[in-house]
């Protein structure tokens, strides 16, 4: 797979991540300090992921995936 960006749909940016942890009821179990960042599962998922090994599935219309060009 290629790099990708993740874009937050309700504000057009780069997720607020720790915010997303303390706030948001699908990522209430990740360590919000230290939230390593996303990734895409075999299967095709967006899961947010915390240093202690933790993992949320994010809701499949909250964010954007944008791969990256020419990488």
């Amino acid at each position: 797979m290629k790099p990708f960006t993740v874009v937050d749909v309700k504000t057009g940016h780069y997720p607020d991540v720790g915010k997303i942890a303390r706030k948001e009821e699908w990522a209430k179990d990740l360590m919000y300090c230290s939230i390593d960042g996303f990734a895409i599962t075999e299967d095709g998922y967006l899961v947010l992921m915390d240093a202690c090994g933790n993992i949320a599935y994010c809701p499949q219309d909250r964010f954007l995936v944008v791969e990256e060009q020419g990488k």
